[in-house]
């Protein structure tokens, strides 16, 4: 095969691949927070693992200084979200992907007998944070339970979305409440509605990271490109540390011909979380796009070994194939 016979097949073949990418790893994500069910403050570096009910280990994250996380690209289907941290009692919860590709969860983890919590720090961006969640009145808070109850149980979401009206409506700076309304919205297939009710929360308060980002991954499914990057490039302005901001964003810059700064933001997603394997699915599309296979090949085989069963494991494993044999043939192989 020749260079310009090489040069159409990884074009044809990336753009498969980034297709592939769009419906499997932007449809489906996992997202939440962790907190300690006492004093409400969030626990950081919690290691949030995710099971699929049919093949098993499906993925998993770690939460941030703000005790969220979130993972990507699992693919449909029915899963268990398992959380475990030192000094607390282990907590699950089950989550169906079948129907709608997100769901955003809240673990509350119980410190076991005489063990006193030390996840959070006393001082930085942690402790605005609980003082915020501290001072949520009990009204709001109590609606918010009754809406995550009904999330959680897979119940009415319109009753769902009457209690978070209420919720936000007794405490305005509610970011919790507006990120799980958004969540259901989305569940219903009402981009419109999520759409909406983050840009409410963001008018509430500008300084939620989390409404930014699901705001971008909402405008990169909508093929809102710019939009999606001045989403994202504000909330990574509040949380540079957030993997799948810098992630949401390397699709982003992917997406608009930026090569460059599609690799830089998705290293630096790995860099914050080496366990991210559909960042490696990221830079190999970034590779196919400049034409280096030798790197596409590794980024895939890097893929397959984080997550061997996960949703692009067909797709990675038929490019490494296809690389494979192009660089089998005598007059490829010095190249």
């Amino acid at each position: 095969m020749n260079r310009l016979a090489f040069r159409v097949m990884v074009t044809v073949a990336g753009m498969a691949v980034l297709g592939m990418t769009a419906t499997l790893a932007g449809a489906t994500a996992i997202s939440g927070t962790v907190r300690d069910a006492v004093t409400h403050q969030a626990i950081v570096r919690v290691v949030v693992m995710v099971e699929s009910r049919d093949s098993g280990y499906a993925g998993q994250a770690e939460t941030d200084s703000s005790g969220r996380f979130r993972l990507q690209g699992i693919g449909a289907g029915q899963f268990l979200v398992r959380v475990k941290f030192p000094g607390y009692d282990e907590a699950d919860q089950e989550v169906d992907l079948s129907t709608f590709p997100s769901a955003y969860l809240n673990f509350e983890l119980r410190p076991k007998p005489s063990t006193a919590p030390r996840a959070v720090a006393p001082e930085g961006p942690e402790a605005c944070i609980n003082a915020r969640f501290a001072s949520v009145p009990d009204k709001a808070r109590k609606e918010f339970t009754k809406a995550r109850e009904l999330w959680q149980g897979g119940k009415d979401f319109q009753d769902c979305i009457d209690h978070l009206t209420k919720a936000v409506k007794n405490y305005p700076q509610f970011d919790d409440a507006y990120v799980l309304m958004a969540s259901v919205y989305m569940q219903q297939g009402n981009a419109a509605g999520a759409k909406a009710t983050l840009v409410q929360a963001i008018e509430a308060d500008p300084k939620l990271p989390e409404a930014w980002f699901m705001l971008g991954m909402l405008q990169n499914g909508q093929k809102d490109f710019a939009g999606a990057e001045k989403s994202l490039t504000e909330g990574l302005k509040l949380d540079d540390a957030a993997p799948r901001g810098h992630y949401e964003l390397g699709k982003t810059y992917l997406a608009l011909n930026r090569p460059d700064d599609a690799d830089q933001q998705a290293k630096k997603a790995i860099a914050l979380l080496p366990t991210m394997a559909p960042a490696h699915i990221l830079l190999g599309n970034i590779a196919w796009k400049k034409q280096d296979a030798a790197t596409a090949l590794q980024e895939y085989q890097e893929y397959l070994k984080l997550d061997p069963k996960g949703p692009m494991a067909p797709g990675a494993q038929a490019m490494v194939k296809r690389i494979q044999d192009w660089f089998s043939q005598p007059q490829n192989s010095q190249q």
